[in-house]
């Protein structure tokens, strides 16, 4: 299996060359990091829905669509990306895309269980430790291949994530950045110091990848796959591709980590509360109209979805 083990990369490349890959028919893994901040948007989200584009504008944030499941992301240097991509005809592919994570994401299991994190998988394809989410992944199929990408979280920036998706209020964002970090984990809530490296971290990966996927060979690059992932950039940035209508709802909701979800509720023309909600149930109202701040205990509200 050809390895690109290619650590820091611009923003556009840690989403390009996998991409490239596929298109070319080509199997490999790429384990690397973007230098600068982003904002991915997966393949079914709406951008209007879900992304405040002034405030990425303004704070010079590039968005891209991947054509990968999942939701929107904030990636910046604080985290390590694998991304494995496979012909449709591997044998190392299930047949069932839902026991694709369970193989594919042990290495990155195994990690974090090296630093500590109890990881585990929660299906179909969130990595928990102690309750909280600490990677998120998702697979696509891409010309005659599939790929797998995910990542580990050295740390989170949790302000700005909440401040680049579009939110109802005010509170429903400050709602938003606490849900997150009530909800969410990375190596420095474990690692004193957060000395664990980019390097230290990919090593352990190829690693892992190697016991699934047998002798890796090391590769960069060649002409033929940056100019691919080149053209690929031009098409996942342009506005018709970046504006595709996607999935939208009646109410604002956000999705936090597989089963946790914040949405806004209308209770009539000026009223509206925001709750968490988990399994399909709504468990606590976090913020209800006018309020200005969100507060750490709420009443509970148990009642069905609709």
């Amino acid at each position: 299996m050809d390895f690109y083990n290619l650590g820091a990369v611009s923003w556009w490349e840690s989403q390009c060359f996998y991409h490239a890959l596929a298109m070319l028919g080509r199997e490999g893994l790429i384990i690397c990091y973007p230098t600068t901040p982003y904002i991915c948007l997966g393949l079914h989200d709406d951008l209007e829905q879900e992304i405040d584009v002034d405030y990425c504008r303004d704070q010079s944030l590039p968005l891209i669509r991947r054509e990968t499941g999942g939701g929107v992301v904030y990636l910046d240097c604080r985290q390590l990306f694998f991304q494995l991509v496979l012909r449709g005809d591997n044998p190392l592919l299930p047949l069932r895309r839902e026991r694709f994570y369970p193989k594919f994401l042990q290495p990155a299991i195994k990690v974090y269980q090296s630093y500590g994190l109890p990881a585990y998988l929660r299906p179909p394809a969130d990595l928990i430790a102690e309750g909280k989410k600490c990677s998120g992944n998702a697979a696509g199929d891409i010309g005659a291949c599939t790929a797998y990408v995910g990542n580990l979280l050295l740390d989170f920036d949790f302000d700005t994530m909440s401040r680049v998706l579009r939110v109802p209020s005010p509170g429903f964002r400050q709602c938003l950045r606490k849900t997150m970090r009530d909800h969410m984990t990375t190596l420095a809530d474990w690692i004193p110091g957060n000395s664990v490296t980019h390097t230290e971290l990919a090593e352990a990966l190829a690693a892992g990848f190697a016991e699934l996927l047998g002798n890796l060979t090391p590769q960069r690059p060649d002409e033929g796959l940056i100019k691919m992932a080149g053209q690929i950039r031009e098409r996942l940035t342009s506005s018709d591709w970046l504006n595709m209508p996607g999935k939208k709802t009646c109410q604002r909701r956000v999705k936090i980590a597989e089963g946790v979800y914040l949405e806004e509720r209308r209770l009539g023309d000026q009223q509206s509360v925001t709750i968490l909600l988990k399994n399909g149930k709504a468990e606590e109202v976090l913020w209800e109209n006018n309020t200005e701040d969100c507060p750490d205990t709420a009443p509970a509200w148990s009642m069905n979805t609709p």
